[in-house]
Parts: C-alpha cells; structure tokens; sequence
C-alpha cells in the first residue's frame, strides 16, 4: 500500500513537470534584454577551438519577483548560475563552445524568459 501511495506521488509531481523546451532560435519575452559574448580566454593564446569564458548580460522590466537561474541547452540543462536581480551581468568560467545555449528561466515558475546560443569566439588580431 505504501509504495503504491509513493508511486502515485511520484507520478503526480511528474505530470506537473512542464515540458522540456529546446531552443532553435535566440528569443526574448518583451521587456527583456538578454545578450551572450564570447570572451578571450584569459590565460595562453587565444584558440577558438578551446573552451572560452562568456558574458551574459540581461535587464527585464517590471518583474515582479525577479529570481533567475542560468541554465545550459534546455529548460531541464544543468544550472550554472542563479541571480536575484532584474538587471546584471556575469561572467563565467572558461567551458564556453560556439553554439551552447544559454537560457534564462524564471525560477518560480520555471517560464523560459529568453535564450541565446554563445557566439563564435573572434580573436584579436596580433
């Protein structure tokens, strides 16, 4: 009886899950500025065939309860950041690829707010 009880759990929370969503083109809901820059990396030669560092910069106007988090490839992609603000910006480590998208999600109601792929990382002329 009891495990029947948890599987009945667990399928309701399952069927509240929204659906994954994989972005096919950049898209940002209105009011929303969402941007991703391919950035040199910091240390040896700069190679874009190496992962980079990537700033993503965003200002959403009137938000509510702005909490975001930064996911990688889809709705359901691994968490890389969280942020609290309306209006930021944040760099990050050097895993970075020409063509992973970075998505911004709403965390309270999981509403994929925009979505942009990283750009080809440009190397500076020597």
């Amino acid at each position: 009886m009891r495990i029947t009880a948890i599987a009945a759990a667990v399928l309701l929370l399952a069927a509240c899950t929204p659906d994954e969503i994989v972005p096919t083109a950049p898209m940002a809901l209105d009011g929303v500025s969402f941007e991703v820059e391919a950035l040199p990396q910091a240390e040896g030669p700069c190679d874009p065939a190496q992962p980079f560092p990537a700033r993503v910069t965003w200002d959403v106007t009137d938000w509510t309860d702005p909490k975001f988090d930064f996911l990688l490839g889809s709705t359901n992609g691994q968490l890389v950041a969280r942020d609290n603000t309306s209006k930021g910006e944040l760099v990050t480590d050097p895993w970075a690829r020409e063509g992973l998208w970075i998505l911004f999600v709403d965390r309270n109601t999981r509403l994929l707010v925009a979505a942009e792929p990283v750009p080809a990382l440009v190397c500076p002329a020597d």
